[in-house]
């Protein structure tokens, strides 16, 4: 084959054992995410595989706009409006929070530098809830929790990226400003992407509005999603805040004016776009993932892992109430593929890059396969498959 057709030939097969392994864990009724990265992680434990991509770039520049899109459209506004605060708590203040928590108590234990473990904290401290979101719906979790959960992931993502370059500027020497500064760099990099996302918006709503083909409408969606991504990137501000934006502003315009005559349409695009950048993103994570070097540091990686929960169950207190929704939101707390491709971007000279990836590896793994697997039985005991699990944020 040419190199052409051999990278096709490897991207199909990837999509095509990831609906396999997706199907039987479908009948199995384990998280679809959750078999993906244990069969990746198994196959790579035997046979490497050469993925026909670079995993970081691939994650953050094609993968990730459709994911964050997908997740903002598909928002409830109305339970957006509701559980607005907690969300802004959790991925915003949250973030440094436990960015901060994770890294002081590695520093602490003496597994690494405080500036090395403060990027460690700031990798794992987004979580990707996209294992457990199907479980939600499944048990009929109540809409305002479930929004707290997918609006935190996206919000959270934006603010571990810019946090992490900050963290890594200090740890490398290169930082050029005070942390004050840095600090309003990062806010104001948020603001315009957010601001970015909905000029965005506004244009593709407005040239929408000028077509009834439902083709024309949806295709207009996608230039909408790499658009505001790409132009918040190029402009030094946060794609995945513009991308969010956009979304949101895109369904909000829809609400005001006729953006759309096929919004079913465009739900059922995205649902399917979402479900399968997920499979090879998550296929992809196994691969990727050497469990092997886990056993390299230890105590590194158990220090790790517990700082991450822990980190986790403060936050959810702090944040969260009935207790049935913070028990959820400690364990809907789960790191994927975004940690994952910030720890393989790490430039090769940084002090204890190895350590910090090992760590990576583990808490990624440790947060899917446990609390992935752990889940649903304990929504269950929670009372959510009877649609119970306490009041909505109105009540």
């Amino acid at each position: 084959m040419t190199g052409i057709a051999g990278t096709t030939a490897i991207l199909v097969g990837i999509l095509g054992v990831a609906m396999l392994v997706a199907l039987v864990a479908e009948r199995l009724r384990v998280p679809s995410a959750v078999a993906l990265v244990a069969f990746g992680a198994g196959t790579a434990a035997i046979h490497p595989v050469a993925l026909p991509f670079h995993f970081g770039d691939a994650l953050l520049f094609i993968f990730l706009p459709p994911l964050i899109f997908e997740a903002a459209w598909s928002i409830d506004p109305a339970s957006l409006r509701r559980a607005a605060v907690r969300i802004a708590l959790l991925a915003l203040p949250g973030v440094v929070l436990v960015a901060g928590s994770i890294g002081f108590g590695i520093a602490l234990t003496g597994q690494l530098p405080l500036a090395s473990a403060i990027v460690l904290g700031a990798i794992v401290s987004a979580t990707d809830p996209v294992a457990v979101i199907a479980i939600f719906r499944r048990l009929h979790v109540p809409v305002d929790l479930l929004t707290i959960v997918e609006g935190e992931s996206i919000a959270n993502d934006g603010v571990a990226i810019a946090l992490y370059a900050l963290a890594l500027a200090f740890a490398s020497g290169s930082v050029a400003h005070s942390l004050p500064v840095e600090c309003v760099r990062a806010v104001l990099a948020i603001a315009g992407g957010i601001a970015i996302g909905i000029a965005c918006a506004f244009i593709v709503a407005f040239i929408m509005g000028r077509t009834r083909s439902g083709p024309l409408e949806i295709t207009a969606t996608v230039v909408l999603a790499f658009l505001a991504y790409l132009s918040a990137d190029a402009l030094h501000c946060s794609g995945v805040f513009a991308t969010a934006a956009a979304g949101i502003a895109l369904r909000a315009f829809a609400r005001i004016a006729p953006v759309t005559d096929h919004t079913d349409d465009v739900d059922t695009f995205w649902s399917t776009i979402a479900f399968i950048v997920n499979a090879m993103v998550f296929l992809a994570t196994g691969l990727v993932l050497q469990v092997g070097r886990i056993g390299n540091h230890p105590l590194l990686v158990l220090v790790a892992i517990i700082a991450v929960v822990a980190s986790r169950v403060i936050l959810a207190g702090l944040v969260i109430r009935p207790m049935t929704w913070r028990v959820t939101v400690v364990f809907a707390g789960i790191r994927g593929g975004l940690s994952l491709a910030l720890a393989l971007a790490l430039p090769a000279a940084l002090p204890y890059r190895d350590e910090i990836v090992d760590a990576v590896f583990a808490v990624v793994l440790f947060t899917l396969i446990v609390q992935g697997i752990a889940l649903e039985p304990l929504l269950e005991r929670l009372g959510f498959h009877n649609g119970s699990g306490g009041p909505s944020l109105s009540s």
